[in-house]
């Protein structure tokens, strides 16, 4: 059951995160209305590109988690450290991830947001677990050098 976790489920998860964020940056970009007249100011020209650099800053670490964790043979060529690192800031991540998604929450009224919260906070808590997982378990089966004497 924890390898069906671990090798299926989380990285359908992580997949599914980074085609939710990819959909919502596309759709937000995407649907740029001009209001600078209104507004009275000048549209920013670093703001696109500073979201694009976020969206590939959560996109990115989450299709390689997947690919680390359901994929054997990528996981068989990362060597261990940098899988281990990966994963951890991957962890991290979705700690954060959470964090903003709990923060956003509250807020907000309890409404019909409150179970698309619950469920991510649910997966990012999960996928975290299982990175904090898989770093241990790393760090545990790497093979420890022999004590010079």
């Amino acid at each position: 059951m924890k390898q069906l976790l671990i090798h299926r489920v989380v990285p359908v998860l992580l997949l599914l995160q980074a085609a939710y964020f990819g959909f919502f940056g596309l759709l937000l970009t995407g649907w740029d209305t001009d209001t600078a007249e209104l507004d009275h100011t000048e549209p920013s020209a670093g703001t696109g590109l500073l979201f694009t650099g976020l969206l590939l800053v959560v996109a990115l670490p989450a299709v390689g988690g997947a690919a680390l964790l359901g994929r054997e043979t990528v996981r068989a060529r990362v060597p261990g450290r940098v899988r281990a690192a990966w994963l951890g800031a991957l962890g991290i991540a979705e700690l954060a991830v959470a964090a903003a998604f709990v923060g956003m929450a509250l807020q907000e009224p309890v409404g019909s947001d409150s179970p698309v919260v619950v469920v991510a906070v649910t997966a990012c808590a999960a996928i975290a677990a299982v990175c904090a997982a898989e770093v241990r378990g790393g760090a545990s089966r790497a093979p420890q050098p022999s004590p010079h004497i």
